[in-house]
């Protein structure tokens, strides 16, 4: 005798098909994402691990250049290393051109004297950097804000600011020497585009004079004071070989540069902008270090600043 199948015996076996089908839609659902989860889980673990790599060959890099370097010499457009197979190189040049000293290291390195410093705060030389990078700056606002910033007073120059002014974005100046270039952000008058076009020729080094052999044409405009044609003179001759006089210096320059019992011309000062950078497969570890070579109290040499990431 056939038994036909009741409406709810059909409905419970169409319920159970519904039910299978969802139950294993959650989990193809769970495996795809169980699947991309150890997929995310697996590349941050390699970019980890190619990050941290690229650390070590930068720090590596680092103590070598630094080892190399105290025992080594500077003279005016080049730092002459003591052992080359430390770096693979038996010299630097100091005008921050970047040398590739590794399979996948890059350092470069400038002398202060080849910048402006703005550590201790700025004058002319600093005032004709601004006007040539952009004219369109209001100077006074910016050099007074950075007078008013580095010195030991809360009394504002004409265009500059001190405490009150800070007091609405919650800070206040430091009165005190600049220890990280990124603090001219913070200072009235600077915003990031124009940041951007200054930090390659300031440093919050010491200096201890001039030096033309290791400096960038825009330095060299803004501290001499000269012409386009004399910059380029200066800079066509110290491609070739470095001035190691002032009467050669004025010679090629055309200019009236004199000796001063307070500074040092032509030389480089004992302090140094140094970058390392390696890449390792897609990760980017960089060091930024700024250090005199002259030893301090408690180190063979100093370090002013440092950023690394």
């Amino acid at each position: 005798m056939n038994m036909v199948p009741s409406l709810h015996t059909r409905s419970q076996e169409g319920s159970a098909v519904l039910l299978t089908i969802f139950l294993s839609a959650i989990i193809i659902t769970i495996g795809v994402g169980f699947n991309w989860i150890v997929k995310e889980h697996l590349k941050a673990a390699a970019t980890l691990k190619d990050k941290s790599e690229a650390m070590v060959r930068a720090l590596s890099a680092y103590d070598s250049f630094v080892y190399a370097a105290l025992a080594g010499k500077l003279i005016n457009d080049r730092l002459v290393l003591s052992d080359e197979t430390l770096l693979g190189r038996t010299q630097l040049p100091i005008n921050n051109t970047a040398v590739k000293v590794r399979d996948s290291v890059v350092v470069s390195i400038q002398d202060s004297n080849g910048r402006i410093s703005v550590a201790h705060g700025v004058d002319d030389e600093f005032a004709r950097l601004v006007k040539h990078l952009d004219s369109t700056k209001n100077i006074s606002e910016i050099t007074d804000g950075i007078n008013d910033w580095t010195d030991g007073d809360d009394i504002a120059r004409p265009n500059g600011a001190e405490a009150d002014y800070y007091r609405v974005q919650t800070y206040a100046p430091t009165n005190s020497t600049l220890q990280y270039a990124q603090e001219l952000l913070l200072i009235r008058g600077m915003d990031m585009e124009f940041f951007r076009k200054l930090r390659p020729f300031i440093t919050v080094l010491p200096t201890t004079g001039f030096n033309p052999n290791s400096a960038s044409p825009e330095v060299l405009y803004a501290y001499l004071n000269v012409g386009r044609d004399s910059v380029k003179a200066i800079t066509d001759y110290t491609r070739s070989a470095s001035v190691d006089s002032l009467e050669d210096f004025n010679k090629v320059a055309g200019t009236g540069l004199s000796y001063a019992l307070d500074k040092d011309y032509l030389t480089p000062s004992m302090y140094l902008d140094v970058t390392v950078q390696c890449v390792f497969n897609n990760a980017l570890y960089t060091i930024n270090a700024g250090i005199g070579l002259n030893a301090g109290d408690f180190s063979p040499y100093q370090v002013y600043y440092w950023h690394e990431g």
